[in-house]
């Protein structure tokens, strides 16, 4: 159970209802009843809307109009979701990192702990750069050079707003406690 109960529709500020619509129109929303509670990141931010919406319109901005390739973007989204154990949003981008083609081998691996054994180098340099951004804080040059080669300044400048974006994510969903959808499976503790 979640710390913060959910708030429904009928419920919410004519702010939060606002809110509320611009955030139903996403994907992961369609077929969910329309009455339903906000559920995920969202549905805190909803207590801030203010802070709701410029976390949202990020949000739009790195899940739709990056300049990241999809495939990185959701290797780098998984990656930093089980690194801190986040479930909840781990389970939504495995969904969508299956659909953008990220090899289910690597799905699987980072879903399990594991070092994924890559056969697309810029995979594995984007991974190895998200790894010691989390546990190091910072990267060393070899690291910087690998990830520069593969995207160039623009994107590496996504690429680590992308982090810090889904790092506040991870947090936000484990100080609340949000539990994963029904029928997806937890990942395991590390």
């Amino acid at each position: 159970m979640p710390r913060l109960k959910r708030i429904y529709p009928k419920d919410m500020s004519p702010e939060q209802l606002d809110f509320y619509n611009t955030v139903r129109n996403r994907p992961t929303y369609s077929g969910v009843p329309a009455e339903s509670p906000l559920v995920g990141p969202s549905s805190y931010y909803q207590r801030s809307v203010p802070y709701g919406l410029h976390k949202n319109a990020i949000s739009n901005y790195l899940r739709q109009d990056s300049l990241l390739p999809p495939q990185l973007r959701e290797l780098t989204i998984l990656t930093i979701c089980r690194m801190w154990n986040a479930s909840y949003a781990f389970c939504e981008h495995e969904r969508i990192a299956t659909r953008e083609g990220v090899n289910k081998d690597v799905i699987a691996a980072i879903r399990n702990g594991k070092t994924p054994e890559f056969d697309n180098q810029d995979q594995a340099a984007i991974y190895g750069f998200v790894r010691k951004v989390i546990e190091e804080k910072g990267v060393d040059d070899e690291t910087y050079q690998a990830t520069y080669d593969v995207l160039g300044e623009a994107l590496l400048v996504e690429l680590i707003g992308l982090c810090g974006h889904y790092v506040t994510a991870a947090i936000t969903l484990n100080v609340f406690e949000e539990p994963v959808r029904d029928g997806d499976v937890p990942l395991p503790r590390e």
